[in-house]
């Protein structure tokens, strides 16, 4: 792998799917039959790489727009090392915040606990299977799955959990040991080419981390003699408009819940806002946008098959006229970026606050 990818709004599975694109050829997979589909070209890793660079940049575009993820994101009061600024929350303090991202799902930070490493693959029956394993969750949607080696994130097509065993179906074609660089692709009948064991983890929201409150000094307001340092007080956020992003911060202690009340706070002048946001499931209208305002993003086709040639050319051509509306589009003129805007303009939410 160039790069680890990972998966939010839109999987390279279901993007196949939306153009009407053979999965296992799209994943570089050949099988006797393949020939009945009008786009069954082998697509390479770098080709695949390029359609995901173009979905994560107009994903990026979309929220800036709309004011909340497309799936659900973890914001954070700090910058991490090497993490998105973009996902970053601190502000001045007061008791009634509006936070910068909408959809607000519930305060804390991400989490993640190993469910079973090197969880073996049944390539015998399609979907492959993982499982069962037994574990305790709350719910699927916080189990991802992962290559062992590289980290890229593999989608399953389904998952169960019932009576504490946790089962995962992956059809193969998702499933290729070394991802193809040239159109000659791997067999599907060739096991040894796929992976016989994925990582699976628990990626949860931790709730004992919600708001900071800050003072820029120490709380007799003077300089120490090494220098300032700052005071921090933990706070609880209560949510009161989870689609605004409408919350209240007070300080507060946690131990298997959170407790109102706290140290003295001399003059608590930011704070910082732990807290995960965004949409759990996309419809088909925000799904085509990703789609074509991605299509529109990209120099040229990375297939070669007509049918999805078509699609793209359609939806980076440009019309002769064009209004000012159109003009003033803020993913540009073509049909796809002029698609996305429409489809997101109903969707959108404006607060106050700043944001």
């Amino acid at each position: 792998m160039t790069e680890t990818i990972t998966y939010c709004a839109l999987t390279l599975a279901e993007y196949a799917r939306l153009i009407s694109y053979d999965e296992c050829a799209f994943f570089g997979v050949s099988y006797d039959g393949q020939t009945q589909f009008d786009c069954r070209t082998l697509w390479t890793e770098a080709q695949r790489l390029a359609v995901w660079r173009a979905l994560v940049q107009a994903q990026e575009m979309m929220e800036e727009e709309l004011g909340y993820p497309l799936c659900p994101k973890w914001v954070t009061g700090q910058p991490t090392a090497y993490g998105d600024s973009r996902y970053v929350d601190t502000q001045e303090y007061r008791i009634h915040q509006t936070t910068r991202w909408g959809h607000v799902i519930a305060g804390g930070v991400r989490a993640t606990a190993t469910i079973e490493a090197d969880a073996l693959v049944n390539l015998a029956v399609e979907p492959a299977t993982v499982g069962p394993i037994t574990c305790t969750i709350s719910n699927v949607a916080e189990v991802k799955v992962y290559h062992p080696t590289s980290g890229a994130e593999i989608t399953p097509s389904s998952m169960t959990y019932a009576g504490g065993a946790l089962t995962i179906y992956i059809p193969r074609c998702r499933l290729t040991e070394t991802p193809n660089t040239t159109d000659d692709g791997v067999a599907y009948t060739d096991t040894a080419a796929f992976l016989d064991s994925v990582d699976v983890v628990r990626v949860y929201n931790d709730p004992s981390t919600n708001a900071v409150i800050v003072s820029p000094h120490t709380c007799d307001g003077a300089c120490t003699q090494n220098g300032c340092a700052e005071y921090t007080q933990t706070a609880c956020m209560y949510i009161s408009d989870h689609r605004l992003g409408l919350v209240d911060v007070v300080p507060a202690t946690y131990s298997s819940g959170w407790t109102r009340g706290g140290a003295c706070l001399c003059s608590g002048e930011i704070v910082r806002l732990n807290y995960q946001a965004g949409l759990w499931n996309l419809d088909y209208t925000l799904k085509m946008a990703l789609v074509r305002l991605a299509h529109s993003l990209m120099p040229e086709e990375p297939c070669q098959c007509t049918v999805t040639q078509r699609q793209w050319e359609t939806d980076r051509k440009r019309p002769d006229v064009l209004t000012a509306e159109r003009l003033n589009c803020p993913f540009g003129a073509s049909e796809g970026a002029w698609f996305a805007y429409n489809a997101l303009r109903p969707r959108r939410i404006v607060r106050m606050g700043g944001f």
